[in-house]
């Protein structure tokens, strides 16, 4: 009894070290999003391309009688490898680019927000799988909303 007893006591010593620390260099997940992907029932597509371990491009584009139209250019990306950056350059804001600073989220991949935006205020992509993904686009009440849902169409 007593070299059992023994036994346990180390078991439990043991198993009270220190827990393994985990190593990422990236305090972000971005690598899941390069590739192309269409949106669902409509040819409307993202082409993500990775740039560099701090640099992520993505175009958004409309496939019309064969012919690509591109409705929006975007970019995540850091300078710090701390605070990442969504960064939209769309017609409608005449070129400039609109820039969303990126909030840690248990659920949602990807969440970028920028509250003085008139809309959208929050963009966020969640990866459903590795061939399935959601974008969606609100307000910051979550009142006014888009989502749009993607299939991976090609890995590069």
């Amino acid at each position: 009894m007593k070299s059992l007893l023994s036994c346990l006591v180390l078991f439990v010593l043991c198993s009270c070290g220190s827990a393994p620390k985990m190593v990422n260099k990236k305090p972000i997940d971005v690598d899941w999003i390069v590739g192309k992907w269409k949106q669902k029932d409509i040819e409307v597509y993202e082409k993500w391309v990775k740039i560099s371990e701090m640099e992520y491009s993505g175009l958004s584009y409309d496939m019309n009688a064969g012919y690509a139209t591109i409705k929006e250019k975007m970019r995540i990306f850091s300078k710090d490898n701390k605070t990442w950056f969504y960064e939209a350059t769309i017609k409608e804001n005449n070129n400039l680019p609109i820039l969303f600073t990126w909030v840690p989220d248990p659920v949602i991949t990807l969440k970028f927000v920028n509250e003085q935006h008139n809309f959208p205020q929050i963009i966020q992509y969640k990866k459903e799988a590795f061939d399935v993904m959601t974008a969606t686009i609100s307000d910051k009440n979550g009142d006014k909303k888009m989502i749009f849902d993607y299939s991976r169409y090609a890995t590069q």
